[in-house]
């Protein structure tokens, strides 16, 4: 075999591998880091770095990708972090330049990323129907094992990232029911529905809630246009009324949730509590060590000094919740500077895309990222960044492809 023949060989193996991945990581995240690391391997087996790099050194999402996770390693110059830690975050956030990898890979064929797009789908679909089938059976595979209406019915996980992920699912469904024909578009429609409500009626999580009106927002405003955009808007704002009025869990939730705020300041163990004391500590921490933060690792002791409490601080220094301020403590304003740099050239990637199918969706990506970041540490959280680094990884490959004649033609 030649040099040519295999690194074609191990260049096709790590493009279905990186395709078994996005149909494993909603389930299985074992199985979805072993792959993850083999598709790795056999990129770099196939050698031809320097040509496989100019394929995507043009590209701005991967420029950032290796300069956030370069900052990580600057942090661990100056970091008072125990190496335990500082280990931790390195490993965590590897998918940052990973995420470079998968791209090479990804922009190479335009039937690799369709497939891939489509391996994330069947494990959405699955888990979608096995929420429903949860309500009247306990399945072996699912998280929840308590059958009826009114509880949580997560299946892979917990229900905050079974929502993160569906309702990017969502999106792609809508997206599908607006570009299909026929039967097909009343088919996706279905899909769209049902899927809504595993998160509006069938699961706990309030960020999920949140995350589903942001995905249906972006469908609007990227897909719908004139009488017919507004009429939705009015359709959603209806429709979110009446599944509010329909669901016990969702009102539940959301009155748990104003008393948790209410309360916070003589409660901050609660799941709102807990957050908003996260976002009144963590900005102290951050006016201390403004520029470069604190070095990678570093919150996870450092916040202790900032609590009212700190023999509470075991409770309090995993992570803050919010992905800005986490970024923040620990690389300082040059650390969320690269951090808004990378979700803006998501969006100006998405923008230049010619492909409406990656336009809309890595627009949604971004603005799920956006706003989870926003209530979690969503590159932190094993599931969530797995969700997000592949997702973006595949969608800005298939919109910057659409933009730039590449190895293969863009998808119409």
């Amino acid at each position: 075999m030649t040099m040519n023949k295999f690194s074609r060989g191990c260049n096709t193996a790590a493009q279905w591998t990186l395709v078994a991945a996005f149909g494993a990581f909603p389930m299985a995240l074992g199985l979805a880091n072993a792959l993850m690391l083999l598709a790795v391997l056999l990129w770099c087996l196939g050698g031809h770095w320097a040509e496989r790099w100019q394929a995507v050194s043009r590209n701005p999402v991967a420029w950032l990708v290796l300069a956030l996770y370069g900052l990580m390693l600057l942090g661990v110059l100056y970091t008072p972090a125990p190496a335990d830690d500082w280990q931790l975050h390195l490993k965590k956030y590897i998918k940052l330049p990973m995420v470079m990898v998968w791209l090479a890979l990804l922009w190479q064929a335009a039937s690799i990323r369709q497939h891939a797009l489509n391996a994330f789908a069947a494990a959405m679909a699955f888990t979608a129907a096995s929420t429903w089938l949860n309500v009247w059976y306990q399945l072996p595979w699912s998280q929840s094992q308590e059958p009826g209406w009114g509880v949580s019915h997560h299946v892979f996980g917990d229900y905050i990232t079974q929502n993160v992920m569906m309702s990017l699912f969502v999106l792609l469904a809508l997206f599908r029911a607006h570009a299909a024909q026929a039967w097909q578009r009343w088919g996706w429609a279905a899909v769209a529905l049902l899927s809504a409500v595993t998160m509006t009626h069938l699961s706990m999580g309030r960020t999920g809630y949140v995350l589903l009106v942001v995905a249906v927002g972006v469908f609007i405003l990227t897909r719908l246009t004139g009488r017919v955009a507004w009429g939705a808007l009015v359709g959603g704002v209806l429709l979110l009324g009446g599944l509010l009025a329909t669901s016990d869990t969702m009102r539940e939730r959301f009155a748990l949730a104003v008393t948790e705020a209410q309360q916070h300041d003589t409660n901050n163990a609660s799941s709102i509590g807990h957050r908003l004391y996260n976002y009144k500590t963590t900005p102290k921490l951050i006016a201390e060590k403004p520029l470069l933060g604190w070095g990678t690792g570093a919150y996870h002791t450092a916040i202790c000094h900032v609590l009212d409490k700190p023999e509470e601080c075991p409770s309090y220094s995993w992570h803050p919740h919010n992905q800005y301020l986490f970024f923040a403590a620990d690389h300082g304003v040059v650390g969320l500077g690269l951090y808004l740099a990378l979700l803006a050239s998501m969006a100006w990637v998405a923008w230049q895309s010619a492909d409406p199918q990656a336009r809309t969706l890595l627009l949604g990506l971004t603005a799920l990222l956006a706003v989870n970041g926003l209530f979690n540490s969503a590159l932190w959280s094993a599931r969530e960044s797995h969700f997000f680094s592949l997702m973006a990884a595949l969608l800005v490959s298939m919109a910057w492809a659409s933009r730039e004649a590449g190895p293969s033609k863009p998808l119409t």
